[in-house]
């Protein structure tokens, strides 16, 4: 049986991609932008950020990377990455394991649902990352609020970490569902063994529902947040009424003892 392995690598490069017009004559998809290089290789891009590269040399993926310019929305200094060995072989079957991906042939079709699956997962990875940071903003947050108190700081700094929970809110609302098929499956509905090969071995659905709950013990505790601020608020602006009021008071007094 003659096979042949290729790399597969993934790398989430920025918050999210920019695919808006970017159009090519070697194009064979569009939603996700995918294309054959010069090389014979193949790029996959996606617009949460992620870059899937087949049979690329790390320079030429560099390149290609460099050449998407401000495309990159919030490029990441730190890449989440993965890669994986496909062995092509004609006579076997479509196979996912810890040795790697098997396909019978490197169809597009073929390409574009091993490159969702690895976009996926450097994704999930990536939010997973950015999750633990804000899970060890959380813990003094809630050791604080258990004693009854606010935490210690300034405003501002309570405020940032609000906005980190709400920004990582809004970016897994942009995720790709997972419930979601992959638009190729809908023209290949003979690949759905593949595509859920591909879950599993990557386990992206018990990923996805990890995160989701995790934010959402972040999205709560920004909640909690503000209405302490907002009620802190409340009570000072309160002081500062009767405070005024006071004041008046005694101008009152002072100026009919004076008369």
């Amino acid at each position: 049986m003659t096979q042949k392995t290729i790399t597969a690598r993934a790398l989430q490069i920025g918050q999210r991609l920019d695919l808006k017009g970017l159009e090519r004559s070697d194009q064979f998809s569009t939603h996700p932008v995918a294309f054959r290089t010069s090389s014979g290789g193949t790029a996959v891009l996606f617009r949460h950020g992620a870059a899937v590269f087949f049979g690329m040399t790390p320079v030429e993926e560099e390149d290609l990377i460099r050449g998407l310019g401000r495309r990159i929305i919030e490029p990441l200094t730190e890449r989440e990455s993965e890669t994986v060995e496909i062995t092509v072989a004609a006579e076997g079957e479509d196979t996912v394991g810890v040795s790697g991906i098997g396909l019978k042939s490197l169809t597009p079709e073929r390409l574009l649902l091993a490159a969702e699956a690895l976009a996926l997962s450097v994704s999930l990875g990536h939010d997973e990352r950015r999750l633990s940071q804000a899970f060890d903003k959380i813990e003094p947050i809630a050791v604080s609020l258990h004693r009854r108190k606010l935490p210690a700081g300034f405003r501002s700094d309570l405020l940032a970490q609000i906005g980190e929970a709400l920004l990582l809110q809004q970016r897994l609302a942009g995720r790709v569902e997972l419930a979601d098929k992959p638009e190729v499956l809908w023209d290949h509905p003979e690949l759905e063994r593949l595509w859920i090969k591909l879950t599993e071995e990557f386990d992206l659905a018990t990923r996805a529902r990890a995160i989701s709950q995790k934010l959402e013990v972040v999205r709560e505790t920004a909640d909690t947040l503000s209405d302490l601020l907002a009620t802190r608020t409340s009570h000072r602006l309160e002081i500062y009424i009767i405070g005024l009021i006071l004041l008046e008071v005694l101008i009152g007094l002072y100026d009919r003892v004076i008369k």
